[in-house]
């Protein structure tokens, strides 16, 4: 139990907390380590990892619309480097990290390196998904497949934190990828490529 009550601690629940509580509905004596982990999973991980999911499909999509509607290269990149610091705080916050301005910084950069040295089964794996981005961008304005682009780097980014923030690691097949947000990002792209073109068009 001593795993779960550091995990209760991190992630702040009190004793009455309906998931606290479930969980200990669900433990067992006979449980060894391996199923406590499950049930801790279950019980106080999934609705952090369900609201993580959501965090990284808004951030990203927001970061994604901003960029399609913004005139300026510099403003562009300000926004990136400002909303993807945020988003790390956010995630970490949410899985019970506590950082400081360095600290956060320090795991940003960790998780740039971690993408950047993805293993090359990952990146081959996910390759014939991104050029369908691409394919998918070329049907945009080139600010809106830009605006793409980014949205993809952000949620990417996203969910590697997700991953490196969670206290206990995903079983696998179990974690969020990719595929899971970038039809959100094209449609809310898409929709707001629609909307400008309507705009546009003369009376």
């Amino acid at each position: 139990m001593s795993l779960a009550r550091r995990l209760k601690r991190s992630l702040d629940l009190d004793d009455d907390d309906p998931h606290w509580q479930s969980f200990l509905a669900a433990r067992e004596p006979h449980h060894d380590g391996r199923d406590i982990r499950l049930l801790l999973a279950h019980h106080l991980l999934s609705p952090r990892d369900r609201e993580a999911r959501r965090l990284v499909s808004r951030m990203s999509g927001k970061t994604a619309v901003m960029v399609a509607v913004s005139p300026l290269t510099l403003v562009d990149m300000l926004l990136v480097a400002w909303r993807s610091l945020a988003m790390v705080d956010r995630l970490c916050r949410l899985y019970g990290l506590e950082l400081g301005y360095a600290s956060r910084l320090r795991l940003l950069k960790s998780v740039l390196y971690n993408m950047a040295f993805a293993g090359a089964t990952e990146i081959a794996s996910e390759a014939g998904m991104e050029i369908l981005s691409m394919n998918l961008a070329g049907r945009l304005s080139t600010r809106a497949g830009q605006g793409l682009g980014i949205g993809l780097l952000s949620a990417r980014l996203g969910l590697r934190t997700l991953r490196m923030a969670r206290p206990l690691a995903f079983r696998e097949g179990e974690a969020p990828h990719m595929s899971d947000l970038r039809s959100e990002l094209w449609q809310q792209l898409r929709r707001l490529d629609a909307s400008g073109t309507r705009q546009e068009k003369p009376d």
